[in-house]
């Protein structure tokens, strides 16, 4: 279940679209690299959705932070467990971070340090709008030229 959490947020932070499904699916298995993730059989639709190059890409990479390198991914319909009946709400934010286990791979630990040694971002300035400058950009030109299109000005 903790690196099941991990995964689920690491997944969050690179595409929430990912995650929103993956809060729906639970672990089945992890056996020879290789982790099966089931959804039940309301959520079975979501596969199709979910089960992408894209989106196998992001859970290998996040697997391999976490300390399982070369790991695959497989999606399925299954039954969640009993005990993850009232985890079907998405986990509520932590305050602070937990204390790490001693079976948490060690490449995880290092992930989790760099993370808390990283600064937070600033919000970044907007830049200035300028609509001849718009206008006059060539790949608004070229945009434009491709679909045949004007720019107009819309007023309410």
């Amino acid at each position: 279940e903790p690196l099941w959490e991990q995964l689920v947020e690491g997944v969050g932070r690179v595409s929430s679209f990912a995650r929103s499904y993956l809060i729906e699916a639970h672990p089945v298995s992890y056996a020879q690299k290789l982790l099966t993730i089931g959804f039940d059989p309301e959520f079975a639709d979501h596969i199709g959705l979910v089960d992408n190059a894209k989106n196998h890409a992001i859970i290998q990479t996040k697997l391999a932070e976490l300390g399982f390198p070369n790991s695959q991914v497989k999606f399925i319909k299954a039954d969640a467990p009993a005990y993850r009946a009232a985890a079907a709400q998405p986990p509520a934010p932590k305050a602070a971070p937990t204390p790490a286990k001693a079976e948490t791979p060690p490449a995880a630990l290092k992930t989790a340090a760099v993370a808390q040694q990283t600064p937070a971002k600033t919000k970044t300035e907007s830049v200035p709008f300028s609509k001849d400058e718009f206008k006059n950009d060539p790949l608004i030109q070229k945009a434009l030229e491709i679909f045949k299109g004007q720019i107009v000005e819309v007023r309410s």
